[in-house]
């Protein structure tokens, strides 16, 4: 789950206020995440094969590339586009903050310093979407996550993730147990395999380092812990949707 996530890497695209009626709308083709919270409204977001109702002082998340339809008589928000390269969900996220008031005031804040654009706006919205996304995780934190029993090794994966020669079992000997057990228990905590939890590990870092311009991109390949220029990029455009060099071409721009 999203609000369950500790980090997460973004690029705001947008932060905007909808205040709408009668609502019967069909969201198609959309390359960016959402993030919103509800001040009033009865609505009901669609997809294939899932309806959630939402209702006031609410947030919700909608993932990119998801096709649904939204219904509402009355349906008043504020939405932050965004992109996002450490998280991948096919469900449509959300629930009723117990710090209500909190909320309403960041995401209050986040707009208007979007339309303000004063310098260095991008930086404060960015802060403040940290705000919100911290209070989201303090909210659903588990603290059984902090005695599990992979903690070991997932803290030496966090902290090794650009070594090329990382393996799964020199992984998993951390927590004192074998490659298979390892595995298993890892998909069941995180919902992704150890291999791809490093991948988005490697590959939100090499984006953070094409952000700099200071590395070529074969550089910046050989310092996310790959040795492969070629399949890093595979991977890249797998996960951000362009391949390294539209990246920096796109963020130079």
């Amino acid at each position: 789950m999203l609000f369950e996530k500790e980090t997460l890497a973004f690029n705001i695209l947008d932060v905007l206020e909808l205040k709408q009626r009668n609502v019967h709308m069909l969201n198609s083709g959309r390359n960016f995440h959402a993030l919103s919270f509800r001040f009033c409204s009865d609505a009901v977001l669609k997809s294939e094969t899932n309806a959630y109702p939402m209702q006031g002082n609410e947030v919700c998340y909608v993932p990119a590339r998801l096709d649904y339809s939204r219904i509402a008589g009355v349906d008043e928000l504020i939405v932050v586009h965004f992109e996002l390269v450490n998280y991948k969900t096919r469900d449509i996220e959300h629930f009723v903050p117990q710090k209500k008031e909190r909320f309403a005031a960041l995401f209050q804040k986040i707009l208007q310093l979007w339309r303000r654009k004063d310098a260095g706006y991008k930086y404060q919205c960015s802060a403040v979407l940290y705000e919100i996304f911290a209070e989201c995780y303090a909210q659903h934190y588990k603290q059984e996550q902090h005695l599990s029993r992979i903690a070991a090794s997932v803290e030496y994966m966090n902290q090794h993730y650009q070594e090329a020669d990382l393996s799964i079992t020199e992984i998993a000997e951390k927590s004192y147990m074998s490659e298979v057990y390892f595995r298993k228990i890892f998909q069941s905590e995180y919902g992704m395999s150890p291999k791809k939890h490093i991948i988005s590990l490697r590959i939100q870092h090499a984006a953070g380092l094409i952000s700099t311009g200071y590395y070529s991109l074969k550089e910046v390949a050989y310092l996310s812990g790959y040795t492969d220029y070629k399949y890093f990029s595979v991977e890249f455009k797998k996960i951000i949707g362009v391949s390294p060099s539209e990246y920096l071409y796109n963020y130079s721009e």
